[in-house]
């Protein structure tokens, strides 16, 4: 597994790949009033673009569509993907080939975790400075400081949220799309938030580009603002997944997940995060139990800073 990822702060990426701007520049724009979408007016330089996208209609059965896929053997996944998707054929065994790497290193465990990981074309999702490693298990830089997870990574922290079909899922930090697009073949109820509003815009596009061919894709409920503060509106969550860094649980999403709810994030100070498995536990009394697990043992790994509208990281109290 790489050990680096995710580390990519404002002006560490080169010129050559992508103008990065500052998180200042980025997260100007706050989300949307509780209540509603907020539509720029006519002339504001965002007008027409919603800063809210629920799927509405458009809502689509993914999980099902997952269950229909054999995976028993290379031979008759090919064959189902080539005659029910429009997937590129030149990814698909290279695609194949790493989720059965993860399901020997039990990085990919549940049969419907890896049906999800076979359906999401991570090479839309990789940007195109990096055309060539789509399937290379490491992260890539995805422009405005942020990265694409190693999908090695990706894998574990789908396994460990145990989603069900039933469940409604929030992530926080959308980033290229990939991870909420294999929550997608999870659960119908996914919930996504970015702050750095360019990326919001291009991940929303690129949604909208794919949902014909990937209708899971146009269910993807996402929403542009601080993701510290959760998605009050549509609590409480079955399952949260985090996927930037934070020295501490956020007091709003762990109140907006369930009991008896899972939530996966990277804890720790800059330097090094632990990826968590957080199971809050809720008694008669109203006493709540966090129980911790460390999904890999004493690992660490680096993500991207959890960053407040202002471009600071969010930390402790006190610190």
């Amino acid at each position: 597994m790489g050990l680096v990822f995710g580390l990519f702060l404002p002006g560490i990426i080169s010129s050559r790949l992508e103008r990065v701007v500052s998180y200042e520049e980025a997260a100007a724009l706050t989300g949307p009033e509780e209540g509603g979408d907020t539509v720029p007016a006519e002339g504001d330089p965002d007008y027409g673009l919603t800063f809210e996208v629920l799927p509405g209609a458009k809502h689509y059965d993914g999980p099902a569509l997952a269950r229909s896929m054999p995976i028993e053997t290379k031979e008759a996944w090919l064959s189902w993907m080539r005659t029910n998707r429009n997937d590129n054929p030149a990814f698909l065994e290279k695609r194949w080939a790493l989720a059965q790497d993860f399901v020997h290193t039990s990085e990919l465990k549940r049969p419907e975790d890896v049906r999800a990981f076979l359906l999401a074309p991570r090479e839309h999702f990789v940007r195109e400075a990096n055309k060539g490693r789509e399937y290379a298990d490491t992260w890539l830089p995805i422009g405005y400081g942020a990265t694409i997870t190693d999908p090695d990574v990706v894998a574990m922290m789908t396994t460990t949220l145990d989603i069900k079909s039933g469940d409604r899922v929030l992530e926080i930090g959308t980033g290229s799309g990939y991870q909420s697009a294999i929550l997608s073949y999870l659960a119908q109820d996914v919930y996504t938030i970015e702050i750095i509003k360019p990326l919001y815009i291009e991940t929303d596009k690129l949604y909208r580009d794919m949902e014909n061919t990937y209708p899971s894709y146009g269910g993807i409920s996402r929403k542009l603002g601080d993701g510290y503060y959760g998605w009050e509106k549509y609590a409480p969550f079955d399952k949260i997944i985090v996927t930037c860094a934070i020295d501490h649980i956020p007091p709003p999403l762990l109140k907006q997940l369930k009991p008896g709810g899972i939530m996966v994030l990277p804890l720790g100070p800059p330097q090094r995060q632990y990826i968590m498995e957080v199971k809050k536990e809720v008694a008669e009394d109203g006493t709540i139990t966090l129980n911790r697990r460390d999904v890999y043992n004493g690992m660490g790994v680096k993500f991207i800073p959890f960053r407040d509208e202002m471009g600071s990281s969010h930390t402790a109290p006190g610190e």
